[in-house]
Formats: C-alpha cells, structure tokens, sequence
C-alpha cells in the first residue's frame, strides 16, 4: 500500500519556497503574500463581504418631491426621515415657526429634506456610505399619504388646503 503524501502548505509565487497555509509573509524572500485567491492550494480563508442595496436616484427624486421624509426612508435614515416628517408637519399645521416664517420654513424644510434624500442616495451608489434598505417607515407614511388621498378621491371631505399640508407641490401648485 502506497502512502497517502498530504500537501502541508503552499508554494510562495515569488521564490517557490514551502508556506504553510496560515502565513500572510513568505520566511524565505520576506513578502508578503498575495491575496488567498491566487495560490496553488486551497485554504479557509473566506473574503468579507458587504451587500449594499444600490438606491436609484430616480426614485429618490420622485420619492423626495412627492412627501418630506419618503426620501430618507427609502435611503435607510430612519431619524431623519422621522425629524424631517416631524418638523414639517409642524410647521404646516402651524404650531411651529410663527405667522411670518411659516412658507420660508414650509418649503425650506422640503427643499431641504429634497436634497439631502437625493444626495444620500448618491452616497450610497458611490459607496462612501453603507446602505440598510428601506425603512419600514417608508410604508406607513406612503400607506397613510395614500389613505388621505383616497379619502379625498371619495369623499372631496379635505379640501385642497388641507392635502396642501402633507404635499408640498399642492401647496405649490394652490399658491400660484
């Protein structure tokens, strides 16, 4: 019966010399070994990897003019979707910012809330931030947006005014 010859380490690609399987440098020629991929012999060594869900800047645009805080939803942000939501209802149903400041903040906070949904996103497609997904906030607010529309759509109950509060483009549109 023949013996059964077990390979104990690798080959470094520089000199030829015996690596074993856990060294990151070769004792020989002292450089420091390339990556686990390309050697003659496998290993354990499995790469990190990140998933990261591409956001489509289109989305965010449409998301991001439609409703303040869909935007950061849909980038993950959570609290600042919520802030911006927050501060923007306030404002709108008039319980922050005065008389005076209430259209300078109505649509500051928009435009705001606009751009930093859209740049976000960038963000994350250029990987210089991770991304989380979608926010299950996304939905409740889409969900409750959609429910005062339909109940517009039936009833014409909330007059223009009134969706003009959560939709800053009626309110836009209404002003002109």
């Amino acid at each position: 019966m023949g013996s059964r010859k077990e390979q104990i380490g690798r080959h470094c690609p520089f000199c030829n010399a015996m690596v074993t399987y856990d060294e990151y440098f070769c004792r020989a020629c002292h450089k420091r070994l390339p990556d686990q991929d390309q050697l003659d012999a496998p290993s354990n060594y499995t790469p990190k990897t990140f998933v990261i869900g591409l956001r489509r800047i289109y989305i965010s645009v449409v998301l991001a003019v439609t409703a303040v805080g869909l935007a950061q939803f849909y980038n993950g942000d959570t609290l600042r979707g919520v802030g911006f939501f927050i501060a923007f209802l306030l404002v709108s149903f008039g319980n922050l910012g005065g008389s005076q400041y209430h259209t300078l903040l109505f649509f500051g906070i928009w435009i705001a809330a606009a751009c930093e949904g859209v740049f976000s996103s960038w963000r994350i497609n250029q990987y210089q931030r991770g991304g989380a997904g979608k926010s299950y906030f996304l939905w409740a607010e889409l969900g409750l947006l959609v429910l005062i529309v339909l109940f517009h759509l039936a009833t014409g109950m909330p007059g223009m005014e009134y969706l003009g509060k959560f939709f800053p483009v009626v309110d836009l549109w209404m002003t002109r």
